[in-house]
This record gives C-alpha cells, sequence and structure tokens, in this order.
C-alpha cells in the first residue's frame, strides 16, 4: 500500500542575485510555479531581507539574500525541487525541514 500524506515543509533559499536583473518577487514566482508542477501547494512565502554569513566561503560574495517558502506535498517534493533548482545561477543554497 503506498503512503500518500502530504507532509507539510518549511524551504530557506539563500539567493544570489549579483548577476541577474530578477528581484525576489520573480524567483518566488519561479519557485512556486515548480511547486505547483511538482504536485505541492504553496501556503506562505516570506522575504527574510539580506543577511550577513557567519562564515564566507566567497569574500566577494558575503551576504545573501533569504527567502522562506511554506509548501505541502508528498515525500518526495522536496528532493524533487533540489534537482529542478540545481542549476539555477540565482539559487545559492537550499535547505528543507519538516514542519509538523
Amino acid at each position: 500500500m503506498k503512503n500518500t500524506a502530504n507532509k507539510s515543509y518549511k524551504t530557506t533559499f539563500i539567493l544570489d542575485l549579483r548577476e541577474t536583473e530578477d528581484d525576489v518577487a520573480k524567483v518566488t514566482t519561479d519557485i512556486s510555479d515548480i511547486l505547483s508542477t511538482l504536485g505541492a501547494s504553496v501556503s506562505d512565502s516570506q522575504d527574510m531581507g539580506i543577511k550577513e554569513f557567519a562564515r564566507a566561503t566567497d569574500r566577494n560574495y558575503q551576504q545573501g539574500h533569504y527567502l522562506e517558502v511554506y509548501f505541502t506535498g508528498e515525500h518526495t517534493v522536496p528532493q524533487d525541487l533540489k534537482e529542478k533548482l540545481r542549476l539555477d545561477k540565482r539559487i545559492n543554497r537550499i535547505f528543507v525541514e519538516s514542519v509538523a
């Protein structure tokens, strides 16, 4: 028997918008569209603003724009989302956590 229960997730994105004309609203829309194609539903998104990194790996990139997206979907959606956004230059890091 297949488990089709949807889970809630909070995903934090660190955006690198230095080499693009896109703003946070455009990236948020693109992420929401990708989640919709994966069968997930976005419940909320929050722009956290620009924050300094505690430990920067690149001295030319010492701060990032943080974005949180809350969605519900099957257990395969977070991995599929990471795979779809792996080559997107606007996204530096993706952190996915399950929300109770």
